[in-house]
Formats: structure tokens, sequence, C-alpha cells
């Protein structure tokens, strides 16, 4: 099977993109393109060296994807077909199929092109975690909730001070910021049993998922999505760091809300906290929770259809 990923070099989108077609790739042999978006979304975008009349499948993620799927797919063999990652706005459709999150459901007066699945799209690992490592990921300021650096730095000694004899690894993003990154490191640099992974450095050879799919226990920041249900798709118990929500109506907190509500997530319970971090607490997700595994029941469906 011939396919067509656009992409629009987002790394959320594109680690899901990924995912899906890894697994797809179990059950079907496929020769996959990859095209990256030319040109200034939304005024003029377009695809170098495309193929025509050679695809079976063009998919992609991310509004400047969707436009490109469904032109693309013009100059396509008749029976080729589209996959829209995610939730179009426009056109919905006209699109073959269109696999989007659960939370997004209300945006689709007719579904019948629609297939659904929780939170978004990670690798699985059940591999089991080694009880002698720990990890701690963060994001950075976002339109979601308040990143208060002196609270999550405040959260992430705590959580090492608690797992004193393991060994924790520390990731941040690009959304970090260059002071938070410099008192982490400051913090932890004379502390032999935590390392800082910096995300600028290229010289870190260590992998965020390797380590992931290892830890028995993640705190992670609650303001990316794709990161808690990477978490939660390995075995090891998640952690949200607390973090004061912007709007209490917005879709990802609605999100780690009812993740947290259903303790299928553990958080840092910061209600008691005074002058410092000796209140904190750390509470427990369900013991008997199952790795997600949405990937793989997504691409089950979609064999079904291709």
């Amino acid at each position: 099977m011939n396919v067509l990923w656009i992409k629009d070099n987002n790394i959320g989108h594109e680690k899901q993109v990924g995912v899906l077609l890894a697994e797809l790739s179990k059950q079907n042999n496929l020769n996959i393109d990859e095209r990256v978006i030319n040109g200034m979304f939304p005024f003029f975008t377009y695809l170098s060296d495309v193929k025509e009349n050679y695809y079976d499948l063009i998919l992609g993620a991310g509004h400047k994807t969707y436009g490109l799927l469904l032109n693309t797919k013009k100059y396509q063999k008749i029976n080729s077909k589209t996959i829209a990652i995610l939730s179009p706005t426009f056109k919905k459709d006209k699109f073959d199929i269109i696999c989007a999150p659960i939370h997004d459901n209300n945006k689709f007066k007719d579904s019948s092109n629609v297939i659904f699945y929780e939170g978004s799209l990670s690798k699985v690992s059940l591999a089991e975690a080694d009880k002698n490592i720990v990890m701690v990921a963060i994001g950075g300021k976002n339109k979601h909730y308040q990143f208060d650096e002196e609270s999550i730095v405040n959260q992430i000694s705590f959580f090492i001070a608690l797992n004193v004899n393991k060994f924790c690894y520390v990731f941040n993003s690009r959304r970090t910021s260059s002071s938070l990154n410099k008192r982490i490191n400051n913090l932890f640099k004379n502390n032999t049993n935590v390392k800082f992974i910096d995300f600028n450095d290229s010289s870190n050879a260590t992998s965020f998922e390797s380590i992931l799919h290892k830890s028995s226990m993640k705190l992670i920041t609650r303001d990316s999505v794709n990161m808690v249900y990477e978490s939660l798709s390995s075995k090891g118990e998640t952690f949200l760091m607390y973090m004061e929500s912007k709007n209490n109506n917005d879709k990802v907190v609605k999100i780690v809300n009812e993740l947290i509500n259903n303790k299928q997530v553990g958080y840092v319970d910061c209600s008691d906290i005074v002058k410092g971090i000796s209140k904190m607490k750390l509470v427990k997700q369900n013991s008997y929770n199952e790795v997600f595994a949405e990937v793989e029941k997504l691409a089950f469906k979609l064999n079904k259809i291709l």
C-alpha cells in the first residue's frame, strides 16, 4: 500500500501519525512517502514532488494538512482514501475517514466517517517498569494552565525527595523557559541520582520514550495532553503536577480533570501547602488501571476498512 504522509512540522501531530502508521505496518505492507508542507499557511501552501495516480492512502494531522489532503486526492487513484487525524473544521464530509479524539465529538453533526479514540495516540509499551527508575517531564507556558515556575520546582524537589534512593531523569521540552532550565540544572547538578536531559542540548542521547517506558513513577506537568497519554500508554504510575487552570471550561483542563476524577492518573495534592513543600502529598491512581492502547484499537478498526 502506497502512503503519502503530509507533515506540518508539529511534533505532537507527527508523533500521533507516526505511531498510527507503525501500528498499521504490523498488518500491512506500507510504502510511506513523507512530504513537509511548503509556503505560508493559510495564504499559500503546497507540496513538492508528489507522485500522481500513485497513492492508496493520504493522511495527515493538523489544520495545515487538511486542505492539501483533499487537493492531493484529486490527482491520485480513483479508490485512494484520505485520513484526517484529529478534527478538521471544514469539509468534514469530504474526507474518507476522520480519526478524532472523543472529546471533540460535539464538533461533528454527522460522524458517519469518524472513528473516535480517547485522548491522543501514543506508542503502547507493556514492558515492566524498573522500580529503581523514576522520571519528571516538564512542559512550559501554555493557554490552559498557569505555569508557576516556583511551584514546579517545589513539586519536582518533593518528588525527588520521595524517591531519594532511585535514579531520576528530568526532561524539559522546547516550551520550557531558559530561566526554569537554569534553576533545575543548578538545583540538581551535584545530585548523582538525578540527570537533567535538556531538550536544547543535541549531545544528549538519552531517549525520552525509552525512559518513559522504564520508569516506575512519572511526574508530568498538566499542559500537554499528548505527554499525559504517552505516559498512560506504558506501565508505571503517572502523577500530574498541580497547576492552576486559566479556564475551567478549557478542553484540556476538562480532559485532565476527568482523568483525575476517574482515578486514571495520580496527582500532587498541594491543598495543605504551607511555606514550602512539607505539606505536599501524592494521591495515587487506581492500581488496577490498564495501559492505554488507543492506537492499537484505532489501527484494528482502520484495518477493517482499508
